[in-house]
């Protein structure tokens, strides 16, 4: 389909957003920015919705991928509904959840233009509609990661437990941070309650899924992390969930026919901590059990009752795939105190025999929590806790590839190998990329095998002081080279510690990755005042002379916006806003490369998290499926 919208039939009627009906919190316009970092600019929630289920037709400038055809790309996030007030606590992960998604519809006869239209709504969760009808209800995470009196925290916690039950709140989950397709349903996910069911393209919400046949049980317990696995051989789902309260972990499997394989499992943990994701091989679950801990008593010493440990060990449990906790094992490895948002992939290592004999995970490592994105409430006159300080952000760090953390920028992630070694019990540690990067992607039809070549992360822009973190491109790493650099340096030797006690032996080092780097990475920056978040990779079409498709083979998809539009933190003009969609070639990501599409969306699409690419075959299973569960609900009626 051809460029500009010269070339496109006339846009549909009805390309209206609106306030929904149901909607009964009125949030007045401001005429001046939100004081809160993640609440100023693009931060800030929409909270009109498209009416009906058809969208807003889309111009388009360039040519629409073919292999999208009758897909979907959505993307979560979250869009409060309950806008706290100037100077109230609140955090970035704050917010129910609100899905965004172009439709690339096609004619009838698969031959004529993609037509692509915008759709969002929000996640309508039991929590949704609770604080819709009666307001927040939860305690405000800047309550939990900021210094707080011992008896406000307290309150707010007894006040919490007394709403959720005169209110009777089922699920806390309001599925604002990722999304995953399985058992023929679109499930938006946050880590503290269960999935939210989602139909597509419409994105209605259809109900709560509690992984099991019989949907009247209604499984209390069936809490989920916002990034479960879904392994791309069995069609398993894999996942974990954790609680400050003991147990603190538990392990599940569910099969693809949604049968539970293995369920809510125990797994022991030394203190409750944030464990916000975990990855997966063939044999072995990685849980990673990092030093952002859940500490009560840190009231009585004026810290946050969240707070990153940097004294702490960091802790990784290899978890047998179908593991049961009275009689197997969790192997437990250990590194520097470090923070891990995101994996990317994971794979067992083999020996010539076939023994497993490493698990390696590559991950966005960063020497301590993100402060940036921990900015919660006003500590003085124009300033919010949590982030670097001005002094901090003058200070000079070292490029990583060394070894030497301690010189490293604590608040940058990076790209990292972890190697598991069963024999000695040993984690080495090889950072594969000096450009700070997050919310890592891969061609997921080859996840957990060892020869993955590529990982795409969104390149972190520098941080102002008191700004919210914003991700202004894409990086293309090739872990291949990493790899084969570092096998080199053994063989010959080269590769030797720097720091006392073995820490940083097996870096390539940084000279050295800047030069692999340079060779093979690539990376792309969307250009001055523009931003954006994860992209999505989506795989090209099979080939017609049935050769297998190169691993890079496909386009990426992230939604960018261009701050000229804002103003003192509020819209220029609200009614012709605009929010771009951005495809690009994923065997080009170089920075003269422009988007062989843009879609151009006439909303503000706010900043978010995590995305999902549903093919038009899946759109198909699902509304078949709604419909059969329409059918037999009509048949018992």
């Amino acid at each position: 389909m051809k460029t500009d919208s010269s070339s496109q039939k006339p846009l549909k009627q009805g390309s209206l957003s609106a306030i929904p009906a149901d909607i009964k919190i009125r949030t007045k316009e401001r005429n001046s920015g939100h004081p809160h970092p993640y609440l100023n600019g693009n931060f800030y929630p929409v909270f009109e919705e498209t009416v009906g289920d058809e969208g807003i037709e889309c111009e388009v400038v360039g040519t629409i991928p073919e292999v999208l055809r009758g897909s979907q790309y959505i993307r979560t996030g979250p869009n409060a509904l309950n806008v706290p007030a100037d100077g109230a606590p609140h955090h970035f992960f704050t917010g129910e959840g609100m899905l965004h998604g172009v439709y690339f519809e096609s004619e009838a006869d698969s031959k004529g233009p993609i037509r692509p239209r915008y759709m969002n709504r929000y996640v309508r969760s039991d929590i949704f509609k609770k604080q819709n009808d009666h307001g927040y209800l939860h305690v405000p995470l800047g309550i939990i990661m900021t210094p707080t009196p011992f008896f406000k925290f307290i309150f707010h916690f007894v006040w919490f437990y007394i709403k959720m039950a005169w209110y009777k709140v089922t699920n806390i989950g309001d599925g604002n941070t990722a999304l995953t397709y399985f058992g023929s349903r679109l499930l938006a996910l946050q880590e503290g309650g269960k999935p939210v069911e989602t139909a597509v393209p419409s994105l209605n919400t259809t109900g709560e899924y509690y992984f099991e046949e019989d949907l009247n049980k209604k499984d209390k317990n069936a809490v989920v992390t916002a990034h479960p696995k879904i392994d791309p051989k069995t069609g398993e789902m894999i996942f974990f969930s954790y609680s400050h309260n003991k147990p603190l972990a538990f392990y599940s499997v569910v099969s693809a026919e949604g049968k539970r394989k293995v369920w809510r499992q125990k797994v022991t943990l030394p203190k409750p901590s944030m464990m916000h994701d975990f990855a997966t091989t063939n044999t072995y679950s990685i849980m990673l059990n990092c030093p952002m801990y859940f500490e009560p008593s840190n009231m009585l010493k004026g810290e946050p009752t969240l707070a990153f440990d940097p004294t702490a060990k960091a802790r990784f449990g290899l978890i047998p795939r179908y593991y049961n906790d009275k009689s197997d094992k969790v192997y437990w490895f250990e590194t520097r105190a470090c923070h891990i948002f995101h994996t990317a992939n994971a794979w067992d290592e083999k020996d010539q025999d076939g023994n497993i004999i490493a698990v390696c995970m590559t991950a966005c490592r960063s020497e301590g929590f993100f402060r940036d994105i921990n900015l919660w409430q006003p500590s003085g006159p124009d300033n919010y806790g949590g982030g670097k300080t001005e002094a901090e952000r003058l200070i000079q760090h070292k490029a990583p590839g060394s070894g030497d953390y301690g010189s490293q920028d604590p608040d940058k992630p990076f790209l990292t190998l972890f190697r598991f070694v069963l024999a000695t019990g040993e984690t080495e540690l090889t950072t594969l990329c000096q450009i700070s990067s997050e919310f890592p992607v891969i061609n997921f039809d080859r996840y957990m095998r060892p020869d993955l070549r590529y990982v795409f992360t969104a390149s972190t822009e520098e941080s102002a002081f008191n700004v919210g973190a914003k991700f202004n491109g894409i990086v293309k790493t090739d872990v291949q080279a990493v790899i084969r650099k570092k096998k080199e340096l053994q063989a010959s030797g080269k590769l030797k510690s720097v720091n006392v006690g073995g820490e940083g032996q097996w870096e390539i080092g940084a000279e050295a990755l800047a030069a692999v780097q340079a060779q093979t990475g690539q990376s792309h920056r969307f250009g001055p005042h523009i931003y954006g978040n994860e992209a999505m990779f989506v795989a090209n079409a099979p080939r017609a002379d049935g050769q297998p498709l190169a691993e890079d083979d496909g386009f990426l998809l992230v939604y960018v916006y261009d701050e000229r539009q804002m103003e003192n933190g509020v819209p220029k003009d609200k009614a012709r806003q605009v929010t771009e969609l951005w495809i690009y070639d994923a065997k080009k990501v170089g920075q003269d490369i422009d988007p062989v599409a843009k879609v151009k969306i006439p909303r503000r699409v706010p900043y978010g998290f995590h995305g999902l690419h549903l093919t038009k075959e899946q759109i198909q299973e699902n509304q078949e499926f709604l419909a059969r569960r329409a059918a037999a609900t009509a048949a018992r009626a």
